[in-house]
């Protein structure tokens, strides 16, 4: 969601926290509160991770083939066997979304736009920050020493590993030959990567957000710069590709439940474009249905940021104030601003639209703000809840049920709404820099932003009906524990238990289902990436799809990317493009991929 006029909130990362929309599917799954159809679990204990108070042996794997789409036509032994030293340090951020997940589902970050050309010198230091600090570093996510040598995949590498054979590295393959050498060097019990999708194009010089992935049916989709692309989610096929005139500068974080999106772009390609003209898709065509053009009102560059939802047949853009609302289907009006003193200046997508709201005056929007649950045909408040002298809403974490971050200067909290919009707890999350990013806990959102987007695209969070999930801060141990993932009670606000991240990895909550929480362990150069699982009660991680060695540079590299996890297979896709100075790299960069059976 954008924030109303006035200094923009910069965010640590990335995801997304709502509920997907009826028809989820294997890339989109639905609501946390409520178990997503296809999320296959292994019946039979799984060996997993040591507790965090006695030494970790180790990774554990299904010991049974897990049900459900994609199943794996035998069962996986497990990927490795008790680590003979420790683990190698997690330098880069990873990309969740096994939902955002649950809680959070999958979700584009809009909003990036321009780099870093024209910015407020305070946006472009919190963006550095963020790269730097809270998205993993683009130190990390590029180079530095992470205590050992990098795997097949990664830039450097052994002269003996499997990509050391003349070829280049894994990043300059293409990408059958990545598929093909990645399936000949698969360990046991590692996941097949079924398949990899390169840029393909050469950008401006510039950072962009990737919008998306979206997914409906077996189409994944995402927009870079002044394209949206549709492939297909079972053999990586690109099945369309639509381009659009100007920059593409915001999109809503979920489709529609029929599969239609509606993305924002530039009114021209000159400097200072207003993002004004709208345009609809159908993901699973490809074809282009209407387009819009808004009337444009002399917008300062720090309010040009658009916060954009979809609801049903209803697609919100809103702006510095202002509220737009039209029907998916056909670009008709559904409502404007509502009527009062109180102004929406951001709404969530999926089967709750809750808005964030301002009720002061336009020179002193951040004083007086409320969380509102909105019907999306008339866009009048069913219910409101007052946030508190001097707080804001940062992110919605969650809507079914309801989890609302909030910030007052440095001080972080969030609250736990009952249906009718009622307090039902507060959790305290100790403090957070705006600017720096600097925080106790672990939670990104919007992908690496410019300013301030939607507020319904956070990874790193999760909840079910009683429990909020969030991971503490990173500290790149290479011998130590890195992070600890953490449970709330959500009826109190107390913390009910944690579980230390494997020795020099990184853990983050993904989403819940079936009484567990989903769990993605960062990778290393020289391990890839974990989906776990922990009990809700706590517990040992146990692994449920181990990503394979020889992509785990690329992987690693995915700086504030997005995952999904669905019936044994995962799909890792880039959140941000264009900061590598080398065209040919950046032609040849990996933004999607897929593994599983």
């Amino acid at each position: 969601m954008s924030q109303p006029p006035g200094p923009p909130a910069s965010h640590e990362g990335f995801g997304a926290p709502f509920d997907p929309p009826e028809g989820a599917s294997p890339f989109n799954p639905p609501a946390a509160s409520a178990p997503r159809p296809g999320y296959g679990y292994p019946t039979v204990p799984q060996p997993g991770y040591g507790s965090p108070a006695a030494p970790q042996p180790g990774y554990g794997s299904p010991a049974a083939p897990q049900p459900g789409y994609g199943s794996p036509a035998a069962p996986q032994p497990g990927p490795y066997s008790a680590p003979s030293g420790p683990y190698a340090q997690q330098p880069g951020p990873y990309g969740p979304q096994a939902g955002p997940h649950g809680s959070p589902p999958p979700g584009g970050s809009p909003g990036g736009r321009e780099g870093f050309a024209g910015r407020p010198a305070r946006i472009v230091g919190a963006v550095l920050a963020a790269l730097l600090v809270a998205g993993g570093g683009l130190w990390f996510a590029t180079g530095g020493d992470d205590g050992e040598q990098p795997a097949a995949g990664g830039r450097d590498r052994p002269a003996s590993s499997p990509a050391a054979d003349g070829k280049g590295n894994a990043t300059d393959r293409t990408d059958s030959e990545l598929v093909g050498a990645a399936d000949a060097a698969r360990a046991k019990g590692e996941a097949k990567v079924r398949w990899v999708k390169s840029l393909g194009v050469d950008l401006p010089g510039q950072a962009l957000t990737v919008h998306g992935p979206w997914q409906s049916g077996d189409v994944v989709a995402h927009a870079v710069h002044r394209t949206v692309s549709g492939y297909s989610a079972r053999d990586g096929r690109k099945l369309w590709s639509l381009k659009v005139s100007a920059d593409i500068c915001a999109a809503p974080t979920l489709p529609t439940g029929d599969g239609k999106i509606v993305i924002a772009f530039e009114e021209h390609t000159e400097n200072g474009a207003d993002c004004s003209v709208l345009r609809m898709i159908d993901l699973r065509t490809g074809r282009a249905g209407w387009t819009r053009t808004l009337p444009g009102d002399g917008f300062s560059e720090i309010q040009r940021d658009v916060a954009m939802s979809v609801n049903g047949d209803t697609v919100t853009y809103a702006r510095a104030g202002r509220v737009l609302a039209y029907r998916v289907g056909d670009g008709k009006d559904v409502f404007g601003m509502p009527a009062g003193p109180c102004r929406p200046f951001a709404f969530t997508s999926g089967p709750r639209m809750i808005a964030a709201t301002s009720c002061a005056g336009l020179g002193d929007e951040r004083a007086d703000q409320r969380i509102q649950q909105t019907d999306p045909l008339t866009g009048e408040a069913e219910w409101t809840y007052d946030v508190g002298a001097g707080w804001t809403v940062d992110q919605v974490y969650s809507t079914d049920p309801l989890v609302v971050s909030l910030q007052k200067g440095d001080a972080w909290k969030a609250v736990a709404l009952r249906a009718d919009g009622t307090l039902r707890a507060e959790i305290d999350l100790g403090t957070r820099d705006i600017d720096f990013g600097f925080a106790d806990y672990e939670v990104r959102c919007g992908g690496y932003q410019m300013v301030t987007s939607n507020k319904d695209d956070c990874a790193g969070v999760a909840a079910d009906a009683d429990t909020f999930y969030v991971s503490t801060k990173r500290r790149h141990a290479e011998f130590d524990i890195d992070n600890k993932l953490v449970a709330f009670d959500l009826d109190t606000g107390e913390q009910k238990w944690t579980v230390a991240a494997p020795l020099g990895r990184r853990v983050e909550p993904l989403g819940t289902e079936g009484g567990r929480v989903l769990v993605y362990v960062a990778p290393t150069k020289k391990r890839g990436g974990e989906i776990a699982t922990a009990e809700a009660a706590g517990g040992d991680l146990k692994t449920v799809l181990a990503h394979p060695a020889y992509t785990a540079g690329i992987e690693d590299g995915f700086a504030g990317g997005k995952i999904d996890y669905a019936n044994g297979r995962s799909l890792v896709t880039r959140s941000v493009i264009g900061l590598e100075e080398d065209d040919n790299i950046e032609v040849t960069t990996k933004m999607l991929m897929a593994f599983g059976e």
